[in-house]
């Protein structure tokens, strides 16, 4: 073979040798470096796992809890609701105007049921004080849901949109009390969270009853101010249902 041939392989032979060494002495250099960063790249990755697993068996935890909750509630309120059945036919009229007016409190969801099917099937007498019970009712709920107690707050929003999401009267109350508050720009605490959480509450009622009070569901929200962001897009929702 040709002399100068032979010189030329045997040059590359050695650049590709200094190379491979080149190559080595790099990942020699490097490996300090990458293996604790694989280390932690590892950790943080099996530590995002095991958060987002605990997370994930809490949320369900919780929702077991609720569950168990609203059992134990609706056994409560049936119990309550054996109670409060002496009373509620009693001749008595003192003890049956105070059962009217308890088991809504007492037994939310049953009581109030049976609270309007007095006022619509009862003597004189019992309609008026079921019908008397039920607006003090709608007040307190309005009343409670611009508490400036937080936990008020949610027990009351919870019992509307659970059992009053159909009450044409207590709408238009909620929409009166909010609008009131927009109107006098009263930024207290229990004006704000109440316009948020009636916006909340009113998306829970039917299409067909938000658009009966379309131009008032639509006058309410165009008061509310820009800066509350919140409320703002809680009021975006709702528009989206009667529109």
């Amino acid at each position: 073979m040709d002399k100068e041939l032979l010189d030329r392989l045997d040059k590359i032979e050695k650049q590709l040798g200094q190379k491979r060494k080149d190559f080595w002495e790099k990942i020699q250099v490097l490996t300090p470096i990458l293996i604790p960063l694989s280390i932690a790249l590892i950790g943080w990755y099996f530590t995002r796992e095991y958060n987002y697993h605990q997370l994930e068996m809490q949320k369900i935890n919780n929702e077991n809890q609720l569950q168990v909750a609203i059992i134990n509630s609706n056994v409560g309120q049936s119990q309550l609701i054996k109670g409060f059945m002496e009373n509620l036919t009693s001749k008595d009229t003192a003890a049956r105007n105070i059962a009217i007016e308890a088991i809504l409190y007492a037994a939310p969801t049953p009581g109030k049921r049976i609270v309007e099917l007095m006022a619509k099937s009862g003597d004189v007498k019992t309609k008026e004080i079921a019908n008397d019970a039920l607006s003090s009712k709608r007040i307190d709920l309005v009343d409670n849901l611009f508490s400036t107690q937080k936990q008020v707050r949610l027990i009351a929003a919870n019992e509307i949109t659970s059992n009053w999401n159909s009450d044409e009267t207590l709408l238009n109350m909620l929409i009166k009390k909010s609008g009131t508050c927009l109107i006098s720009n009263d930024s207290s605490p229990d004006c704000e969270n109440g316009v948020f959480n009636t916006l909340v509450v009113l998306s829970s009622f039917s299409k067909n009853l938000l658009a009966n009070h379309k131009n008032e569901v639509v006058n309410l929200i165009s008061k509310i101010p820009t800066a509350s962001k919140v409320t703002t897009n809680q009021g975006k929702e709702l528009l989206k249902q009667v529109e």
